[in-house]
């Protein structure tokens, strides 16, 4: 039986629950108390998907907040994002510290963005034969689902999840190949990354056109087959498309120095444990575990 990994999109995971809890704000400012609900709500869900599966890996991803070689590359990366909240800034410390308590390892590499860290994570697991599932929010996330990698996409609020397989994919995601999304967003863009790839091209003349030539390297080959009006759109944007893509491909390779054996899954750590949940009172969390 081939070994199993779990990887967490920490950034995707943290805003996620923040926001769906952050009416619980109010609470804590009336009492007086160091806001917790991004802390108890994403251990539960950590506890809850390590009750689900045996995994003999397993990492917490994020961002470290500093300029990325993307933004190097391009600017307007990721520009009119809000910085994080500081009701959640404060949590972040023991979020880390209670996930890394419960059995995960943390990961996070100045300049380099969680996507590129899990990239790189399911490239060491599968060149070993290990099974990956992701668990994501991300859409840039589905460039990585192959024969060993699967992405379980958060689709309503936490609980409900859409799996992401090589055998679902191109049914799932509009016919396309898991390799085709950075072509995909360098042609449609990605407004949540600032990305305008093609501009006048939307996501169904962009999917159309990949499943005609394959990669957007292909439509430029092919470019006086496109109609005149299509033509234009794609020459006026030729470089800023490419570029598109290139900030849209996660990277394979920043964790080439790293051993395997570097993110096992540790022993639960229960006096940490312990610590922060009778700190923040989240007693509640005793319950999850088995």
């Amino acid at each position: 039986m081939s070994k199993k990994a779990i990887v967490i999109d920490g950034n995707s995971l943290i805003y996620r629950v923040f926001y769906a809890t952050y009416q619980q704000l109010d609470y804590y400012k009336k009492n007086n108390l160091p806001p917790a609900n991004a802390i108890r709500l994403v251990a539960s869900i950590v506890l809850k998907l390590l009750n689900e599966n045996q995994y003999d890996y397993a990492l917490f991803a994020l961002d470290s907040h500093k300029k990325t070689f993307r933004t190097e590359q391009f600017e307007d990366y990721k520009a009119g994002r809000k910085p994080m909240p500081e009701e959640l800034l404060s949590q972040l410390e023991d979020i880390k510290n209670i996930v890394s308590a419960i059995g995960l390892n943390i990961e996070a590499i100045p300049g380099i963005e969680a996507d590129d860290i899990i990239g790189s994570y399911c490239k060491i697991m599968n060149d070993s034969d290990v099974d990956v599932t992701i668990f994501t929010s991300d859409r840039d996330m589905l460039q990585l689902v192959s024969p060993k990698t699967s992405v379980s996409f958060f689709v309503k609020g936490i609980s409900v999840r859409d799996l992401y397989t090589e055998q679902n994919f191109c049914e799932k995601f509009m016919g396309l190949k898991p390799c085709q999304i950075p072509d995909f967003k360098g042609i449609s863009g990605d407004s949540s990354d600032n990305l305008t790839g093609v501009k006048g091209i939307g996501p169904k003349t962009a999917v159309s056109l990949l499943q005609k030539y394959g990669s957007l390297d292909d439509i430029y080959n092919h470019i006086n087959e496109l109609n005149e009006t299509q033509a234009k759109k794609f020459n006026e944007c030729k470089d800023h498309a490419k570029l598109c893509k290139s900030l849209a491909t996660i990277r394979l390779d920043v964790l080439n120095n790293r051993s395997i054996n570097e993110f096992l899954t540790k022993n639960f750590n229960v006096d940490e444990f312990e610590k922060i949940i009778t700190y923040y009172k989240l007693d509640s969390l005793r319950n999850l575990l088995k």
